[in-house]
């Protein structure tokens, strides 16, 4: 059985962040963990498991919103830390946009208000980075590429995050060390709308205990398939939701080319010789960045590795 192995590399603790939640109106209130984000493009996108975060959502006006009694924000810590030392300045990245695709549940009696259903199993959560001394670390996403059966996937995550076995209550010492746990696929199941889990599957056999949900499972190829959705400690029989065989995922996960990995599409400034100057997902900022320099503006699918760019 695969255990969860310690991840000590700091390229991967810039990318997977445990996300936790506060009381704003106890601030002096120890944070709560949630579960594991990680970052998918350039612009501070990141990926997690709906369930993760459906506890902090209200329905308002028939839009999603967190709670007014909640903050939720992630822990960045770049970097490999030994014992317990105090949070670096800005450590706390607070969320400043999120987008999912939801229902709603229609209750028989008028006075009760309908409440949020989860029928994705995928969240999209905005959370800037505390520095910008170098460019944004992300993980490349696969939207299309199916998981198969036995093949070996590896899903990252903070498994027993926000846990202590030494002390018990508001007083313990946060637990946040990255784990990684590596299975093959043993089954693929599509989405369902008839189902009471209506979203694609696959089950893979590693462990993957909690505090790992929201996670990024990673194929041979060291592109993300899928989202840790749930697994049991001691259990080497974990679930996943995949990204491929519907098109949630791309309305979950706009600025993703679904059609070629480490591609993102939005809104550039392109020069008289045809280079991209400018990429960001607001139309009118590219707009302006374009007219002051004299360049035009289009929107295209982008590899910031290459440069190369196609007009959509």
């Amino acid at each position: 059985m695969s255990h969860p192995q310690l991840n000590q590399d700091p390229r991967w603790r810039a990318m997977v962040l445990p996300l936790f939640r506060f009381d704003p109106n106890s601030p002096e209130d120890r944070p709560f963990g949630l579960g594991t984000i990680f970052r998918i493009d350039p612009w501070g996108g990141c990926a997690t498991a709906f369930h993760v975060v459906e506890e902090m959502l209200t329905l308002d006006a028939g839009s999603m919103r967190v709670r007014d009694n909640v903050r939720v924000a992630a822990l960045e810590i770049e970097g490999i830390v030994y014992g317990s030392p105090p949070l670096p300045e800005g450590a706390w990245r607070p969320l400043s946009g999120f987008f999912a695709v939801a229902g709603k549940t229609n209750p028989p009696l008028l006075h009760e208000r309908p409440e949020i259903r989860n029928v994705t199993e995928l969240a999209c959560l905005i959370v800037s980075r505390s520095h910008a001394r170098t460019p944004m670390p992300y993980l490349p996403v696969s939207l299309d590429r199916m998981p198969e059966i036995g093949e070996m996937v590896t899903g990252y995550g903070f498994a027993g995050l926000d846990v202590s076995s030494d002390v018990e209550g508001d007083d313990r010492p946060m637990s946040q060390y990255l784990y990684q746990s590596t299975g093959p696929v043993v089954e693929v199941t599509p989405a369902d709308p008839a189902s009471s889990m209506p979203w694609p599957r696959f089950r893979v056999a590693a462990e993957w205990p909690s505090g790992m949900s929201g996670g990024p499972v990673v194929n041979a190829e060291g592109n993300v398939i899928g989202v840790i959705s749930r697994g049991w400690t001691g259990e080497a029989d974990s679930t996943a939701t995949h990204f491929a065989g519907w098109d949630i995922s791309r309305q979950t996960f706009p600025t993703i080319d679904p059609y070629g990995v480490r591609r993102f599409r939005g809104f550039a400034a392109i020069d008289n010789r045809g280079d991209v100057r400018f990429l960001g997902q607001d139309g009118e900022e590219a707009a302006a960045f374009a007219t002051e320099h004299g360049m035009t503006v289009r929107a295209v699918s982008y590899s910031p590795e290459t440069g190369e760019w196609l007009s959509l």
